[in-house]
């Protein structure tokens, strides 16, 4: 083919490039129809002005609140809006309601109501402030709909509340100071709740009631008067997993007919005592990492759909760091770490059994290397969150576990032996060390030696297998010192003193609790934490040119036209050096 034409065809081709590049840029990023207009709404306009422009909208429509402050407000979106502000602006929830809120099914007053017209709809970027109104934000039946980047203060049932919808997204909000839950999630499914921080409300943190195929992950959850997460009903297929739960009544209440559900890799602290919630049936039904309800079931074990808890930090709760009901048959855990290596100091309730963690040291270059492994003597790489501290020659250094592992730059020389202690239990664990002279942070086999109380030290091992020890297997099975004290201790919360119920954690053949075997299939529930979450970004930026008027905002036309301008140029010019030449 004649190389002319081969030019003036590359030519082409990267035009059409250009032009597809800038739609789907269009399309993505900003997730407006070319036909999508844009609201300015300052707090001159009264509630009801605000609500008609609402009604006069399109589905795809931005409005944006761009003043600092609004009043008495309460809004029913019907349709799929993108409701949004770049300016902060709080929002004070009326106290009496809106009236066209009598034409939907609800008799509750609320900041912004999202009715079942209202699928794909987004809120982001506001502060709604809640007083003697019972939510800040519904959401029902309303599919696909994302509330992300907001502070939601107040509401006298719940800060939030998503009812009867799936494909949700509720993420990077604050939501705090509700009288009743902070988030209620009711008949759900296949939604996301992830990054919120939960706190000082007046009930739990997070309530479920009947929710299927949901991701619940690295929310922060405190302070709450009940539970940090409490399970209603029925719990099918959700992933609850690197939350944080502490300084809340219990960490976790598991009070469902639990299917297919794995709750992995959290950290449930600090979690206290409170005798006078009468709700909860007794005292030792607070201060729990993990409680199990007397509405809890699950699969007979070895079965599909038993539920899954593992690789949590269950440590310093006030009473137990896992508790069965008395009334439910022996549930078997599966390995995680309650801030001990003594399986009779882990405050685990007799009717549970658990697997018992083992902490191990790896040699990292010029640095201290931690590193979790299970029962098996397995590096665990999917676990809880945690510090620890760790003196090393009188210098004290905080180690954070973040995936099983926890590295320190200590600038220690790797021809020198060192004496380390570990805090475990708030106790001192001493090994001798010695860093690695490999790269950073390849782990290596950490020296095997006595320390000067003369208990044993950590056993060398990689991440990936366990080596045998003299005195046992490695690493968690068997009761091998492995590092550890021979003195009892016990649990501590940072504010609260000594905590904690002796109780074996020994593992041995359990009973079935529960008789549902289920027979609907597996749920490939394990990577749901890795599935569907939007990225955290910045609310739609727009600039309408009035309070109230609207303009189109789409672009891509203009940007088209001038890379056609520039190929017709380019063909120009092309063809003027061919006539030349």
């Amino acid at each position: 083919m004649n190389k002319k034409v081969i030019l003036l065809l590359f030519i082409c081709f990267i035009g059409l490039l250009l032009v597809s590049t800038v739609n789907a840029t269009d399309i993505n990023n900003i997730n407006l129809t070319s036909q999508s207009n844009s609201y300015k709404v300052t707090n001159e306009l009264s509630n009801d002005d605000i609500q008609a422009l609402l009604d006069d909208a399109n589905d795809g429509d931005v409005i944006e609140f761009t003043s600092k402050e609004y009043k008495n407000i309460s809004l029913v979106i019907d349709k799929k809006l993108n409701i949004v502000s770049n300016a902060n602006s709080k929002i004070y929830v009326s106290d009496s309601g809106n009236n066209n809120a009598q034409n939907f099914p609800i008799d509750k007053t609320f900041g912004f109501y999202f009715t079942s017209n209202s699928g794909g709809s987004l809120l982001s970027g506001i502060t709604i402030i809640s007083k003697l109104n019972d939510y800040g934000v519904i959401v029902e039946s309303s599919d696909n709909t994302t509330i992300k980047n907001n502070v939601v203060t107040g509401g006298n049932i719940a800060g939030i509340l998503v009812k009867n919808s799936d494909y949700i997204n509720v993420s990077f909000n604050s939501i705090s100071k509700s009288n009743g839950d902070g988030l209620q999630l009711k008949d759900i499914g296949f939604s996301t709740i992830k990054n919120n921080t939960i706190s000082y409300n007046g009930r739990s943190g997070i309530e479920t009631s009947n929710i299927n195929n949901n991701s619940i992950v690295y929310n922060d959850i405190h302070h709450n008067v009940l539970n940090g997460i409490t399970l209603q009903d029925s719990s099918y297929g959700n992933v609850i997993k690197y939350n944080t739960a502490y300084e809340n009544l219990n960490g976790i209440l598991i009070n469902s007919t639990s299917r297919y559900d794995v709750i992995n890799a959290n950290s449930f602290t600090s979690n206290r005592k409170n005798p006078s919630i009468s709700e909860t049936g007794g005292v030792y039904e607070t201060g729990n990492g993990v409680l199990f309800g007397s509405g809890f079931k699950t699969s007979k074990e070895n079965t599909p759909g038993r539920l899954e808890v593992k690789y949590n930090v269950l440590a310093h709760n006030e009473m137990y760091q896992a508790k069965n009901n008395p009334d439910l048959p022996v549930f078997k855990l599966g390995d995680n770490w309650f801030d001990s290596t003594d399986d009779s100091n882990t405050f685990v309730c007799p009717m549970l059994l658990a697997g018992i963690m083992k902490m191990g040291t790896i040699s990292v270059k010029n640095g201290i290397g931690l590193q979790m492994y299970d029962t098996k003597g397995e590096a665990v790489k999917e676990f809880g969150t945690f510090d620890t501290k760790v003196n090393v020659d009188g210098n004290q250094y905080t180690a954070k576990f973040v995936n099983g592992k926890a590295t320190i730059d200590a600038n220690l020389d790797p021809d020198k032996e060192y004496d380390i202690e570990v805090m475990v239990g708030g106790e001192p664990v001493k090994y001798k060390y010695k860093a690695a002279s490999g790269e950073k942070d390849d782990d290596q086999d950490s020296k095997t030696s006595e320390s000067t109380d003369g208990n044993r030290g950590s056993t060398g091992t990689s991440s990936e297998k366990s080596t045998d020890n003299a005195d046992g297997t490695a690493k968690g099975n068997g009761n091998t010192n492995n590092g550890t004290s021979n003195s009892a201790h016990f649990s501590k919360n940072k504010k609260s003193g000594v905590f904690g119920t002796n109780a074996s954690g020994s593992m041995q053949d359990s009973s079935d609790n529960g008789q549902d075997v289920q027979t609907n299939g597996d749920v490939n529930a394990g990577d749901a934490s890795e599935g569907e979450v939007s990225e955290e970004g910045k609310a739609y930026e727009i600039v309408p040119p009035s309070k109230i008027s609207k303009e189109v905002t789409d672009t891509s036309g203009i940007v088209v036209i001038s890379i056609l301008a520039v190929m017709g140029m380019l063909v120009y010019g092309y063809r003027q050096k061919r006539d030349y030449d």
